[in-house]
């Protein structure tokens, strides 16, 4: 038993290091967000600003800076910043994560109910893409999933050791460092909410909560004090109310959606996994008198704590309820493991509701496979949504059919692990063989997870990436002076590796040569009224994170003022990023 657990252990982390670290930093940076967060590393690194480093010199960072810290370690180890160092933490946490995971379920149900549940977090959509971005997110997640699974321990251990106690408090406060006060918040809350369902409140006395939470406000409160006292208003404004109050209370702080936002979130984020919540939501339904027993109880209040915080803030993305994810998975992987030993009720409309997930999940693979072979040979499957799309996505079709003919080799080795994995789903659900499914549905999203990764990320960066044109700007402008005109965008401002402000006639030296970076529809503009003084030296491949505008490099040699008819205000450096979901 023993043996075997290590060895499952062994290939979760090959699994994670094949989905996660496979080309981590191969791939340019080219939204707004990944950006965002390596400039705040790339100025701890250069100007060793570890308290309240400003992004550009005078940005307030928009998030603690636990995430920062960690980038910034591995950017020493690793000899620069870069984006694989600056990814690493998400990977590193992302893998710790699924191994925390598959230990809850082994201790909890056994090996198989643990490796069920870990390849379900693995190859979910929302944490894989999380695992590869340099964002705070899973920082912030796995600080919480292992302050939610230790207090788990130390309950059903009741003989709680003070120690024990305050390394609960001890990642809390990390969690806090993550993204704010919500990583305390949050496991706080789950932890009233299963006491007192539990009637058990009187565990708070083993605890320690007045010393906990001051250990708490020592590790989080000294960094928020030391950066208020550097920050002062802008700080308190920023990270304090904007990023906090304003953005659960209010819709000021942007990303509004309705209450019931996270739904389909969560059914698109652990899809095609999520194809199965039907039976098992009625299988956890019908199980109600005995979740104490099974140990289903303080994962169902995780879940619908978090879940329900969340939908009730006004500011919503759907990798804020990332943290739930694990205790999803853990649920599902008890509930499949009784599925397959034959331990589950299979009266026979349950039965058929669970073979009715299992053959959409089979007409979701031969839908997903048929649309690609279509592109492959020249049709155009996907022009049956095209009307249903946003403008913005019905651009991007002709780009999909582009990456399959450009990648044909990769699609057929795709398409036969594919065909391998619906094979498996049409014998195991017509035989009932489970085990069967579940290794079919694996393959399958093991298959997806490496596409996307490696084939559809890189065509869609290549295209909107600064990256190649920042290296001949800083090749061309070494050091001279350089502004944004009425422009701003993180992946120019990280691969310039150096501070750009805007435009400003007051800063502009009489008779020294400068550059600007503006949108190349800009540079139109300017060149009807400073032809004689400004030079167009080049212009971006990549049209930005949002596939709109080419960046220009424009010099001129005698320190001219730009002359423009109409100002128009710079574009807001902190511009929320609208969600992929």
């Amino acid at each position: 038993m023993r043996q075997q657990a290590v060895l499952t252990g062994v290939a979760l982390t090959v699994l994670c290091l094949v989905l996660y670290w496979w080309g981590l930093g191969d791939v340019p940076f080219y939204t707004k967000g990944e950006p965002r967060e390596a400039t705040v590393v790339w100025e701890i690194y250069t100007t060793n600003e570890w308290i309240l480093p400003l992004r550009n010199g005078h940005l307030i960072p928009s998030k603690p800076p636990l995430f920062h810290w960690l980038g910034t370690l591995v950017s020493y180890a690793s000899g620069g910043v870069s984006e694989f160092s600056i990814r690493f933490p998400s990977a590193a946490l992302a893998t710790v994560g699924v191994l925390l995971t598959y230990g809850t379920g082994v201790a909890l149900w056994g090996v198989e109910a643990g490796a069920v549940a870990a390849v379900i977090l693995a190859t979910s959509f929302e944490w894989s893409r999380a695992a590869t971005t340099a964002r705070v997110d899973m920082t912030l997640t796995v600080c919480m999933v292992a302050a939610f699974l230790f207090f788990l321990f130390l309950y059903r251990r009741k003989d709680v050791r003070p120690r024990e106690a305050f390394l609960f408090y001890v990642l809390l406060g990390l969690a806090t460092l993550a993204k704010g006060p919500v990583g305390a918040i949050l496991p706080g809350l789950t932890v009233l909410c299963f006491l007192a369902a539990r009637r058990d409140l009187t565990f708070l006395r083993h605890l320690y909560v007045i010393v906990g939470g001051f250990l708490v406000l020592l590790i989080a409160g000294s960094w928020y004090g030391l950066a208020l006292w550097q920050g002062g208003y802008d700080f308190f404004t920023k990270q304090i109310m904007k990023e906090n109050v304003l953005r659960f209370f209010t819709s000021d702080a942007g990303h509004e959606h309705p209450f019931y936002y996270f739904l389909p979130n969560l059914f698109l984020g652990m899809a095609p996994w999520s194809f199965f919540f039907p039976p098992f939501v009625v299988y956890i339904y019908r199980q109600r008198r005995v979740w104490a027993e099974k140990e289903y109880l303080y994962l169902i209040v995780w879940i619908a704590t978090v879940f329900l915080f969340y939908s009730a803030a006004k500011s919503k993305r759907s990798v804020y309820i990332l943290p739930l994810y694990p205790a999803v998975a853990l649920l599902i992987g008890a509930w499949w493991q009784e599925l397959r030993h034959g331990s589950t009720v299979m009266s026979g409309p349950f039965f058929r509701l669970i073979q009715a997930s299992g053959y959409f999940c089979l007409l979701f693979a031969l839908v997903t496979i048929a649309a690609i072979g279509g592109q492959a040979l020249g049709y155009d499957p996907l022009g049956v949504i095209r009307p249903l799309l946003h403008p913005r996505d019905q651009s991007n079709l002709p780009m999909f059919t582009g990456i399959v003919a450009a990648h044909p080799t990769a699609f057929l080795l795709w398409s036969a692990m594919t065909a391998g994995s619906v094979s498996l789903l049409v014998l195991g659900i017509h035989h009932r063989y489970w085990g069967w499914v579940f290794s079919g549905l694996a393959a399958f999203t093991i298959g997806a997870v490496l596409l996307v990764n490696n084939v559809f990320q890189p065509t869609v960066a290549a295209t909107r990436t600064y990256r190649p044109f920042m290296e001949r700007v800083v090749t061309r402008a070494g050091q001279a002076p350089m502004f944004f005109f009425q422009a701003f965008d993180n992946g120019a401002l990280y691969y310039s590796r150096r501070r750009i402000p805007q435009y400003d006639a007051n800063l502009v030296q009489p008779g020294v040569g400068y550059f600007l970076l503006m949108r190349r529809s800009k540079w139109e503009e300017i060149a009807k009224l400073n032809a004689e003084n400004f030079v167009l030296l080049d212009e971006s491949e990549g049209t930005g994170p949002k596939d709109r505008h080419k960046l220009a490099l424009v010099h001129t040699a005698k320190g001219a003022y730009v002359s423009i008819e109409e100002p128009v205000a710079p574009a807001d450096e902190d511009e929320p990023e609208a969600d992929a979901l």
